[in-house]
């Protein structure tokens, strides 16, 4: 059996074609909330993106540059949208401004992160506030999430109802951690 065809494939997972005058072939995309943006477009929000991480650490271009083994005049150009960024040298920028890639790439592609804008915004801010957080209490997140559904089928192969079963485990976790129930008695 040879499997789904390219169309079906490109149905399944949601992508609409592009002509990009940048690709001399047709491309397929999946729209940013409606929107289905080319490539030029994406490069310059990926260098404004680079541009305003490097600013809220307050990094001068003429510092940062030589860090990356680069000449100001070069790492402009990745500020400016005249030279892509290759995967490599983004995590190289990203190590030296100490900044996770999702800081640079989620403005520019928020539908990465959700079916739309809402749930975009919500499991930004869930990243956001788990960068926060020291190792111990993100074990403890993590051993939480473990009891929870996902949208995937559980184990026992039930679909995701959007419920929250794990909410009686909650306060049983809450009770074990510290040696009282949930609101504070023994």
């Amino acid at each position: 059996m040879a499997g789904p065809s390219f169309e079906e494939w490109i149905s399944h997972l949601g992508l609409q074609q592009i002509d990009d005058p940048q690709i001399d072939k047709p491309v397929y995309r999946k729209t940013s909330f409606g929107e289905l943006e080319l490539s030029a477009e994406i490069e310059k929000k990926i260098s404004t993106s680079l541009r305003n991480a490097r600013d809220r650490r307050k990094i001068p271009r003429s510092k940062l540059a030589p860090m990356l083994g680069l000449s100001d005049q070069v790492y402009n150009r990745y500020e400016n949208a005249v030279s892509r960024l290759t995967v490599g040298r983004l995590l190289h920028i990203c190590e030296v401004l100490s900044i996770s890639p999702v800081e640079i790439l989620y403005p520019v592609a928020p539908h990465l992160w959700g079916d739309d804008q809402a749930e975009a915004e919500t499991r930004m801010a869930i990243i956001e506030k788990l960068g926060n957080f020291d190792g111990p209490t993100l074990q403890a997140i993590l051993s939480f999430l473990h009891h929870l559904r996902t949208k995937e089928n559980d184990e026992g192969g039930n679909g995701y109802d959007g419920a929250a079963p794990a909410a009686p485990l909650f306060t049983s976790a809450v009770h074990g951690a510290n040696g009282s129930d949930i609101h504070g008695g023994k």
